[in-house]
């Protein structure tokens, strides 16, 4: 927050908590959605590559891993269709979040 808006609201009594929740926090909310969209998103594209190559894994990653050493390509297509439809889900999950906590914003085309 500007330094100057903050100076305002105190001359005018707001007290620091009051600032915080009814200003700061309510601008920060569009970037910090934006940023949480493109972190799910790789964290998520993370955890699977690394059970793909990790010896222990027992998630999708290790299942598409297995069918790949087995030459089971429709285990690996399914695995595939899956992972794709998690990802997709995940990243809905943060979008709707948004519109209930910042639906107020002014969005660009998305």
């Amino acid at each position: 927050m500007e330094p100057e808006y903050r100076d305002i609201l105190r001359a005018l009594g707001a007290s620091r908590l009051t600032i915080f929740w009814k200003i700061a926090l309510p601008k920060t909310l569009p970037e910090f959605f934006g940023a949480l969209k493109v972190a799910v998103t790789l964290a998520f594209i993370g955890t699977n590559l690394m059970e793909i190559v990790s010896p222990h894994g027992r998630g999708l990653g290790a299942l598409f891993d297995s069918g790949k050493t087995n030459s089971d390509y429709p285990l690996m297509f399914a695995v595939l269709i899956a992972l794709a439809i998690l990802g997709i889900a995940l990243y809905y999950v943060v979008v709707l979040l948004e519109r209930i906590f910042a639906s107020w914003a002014e969005r660009q085309a998305e």
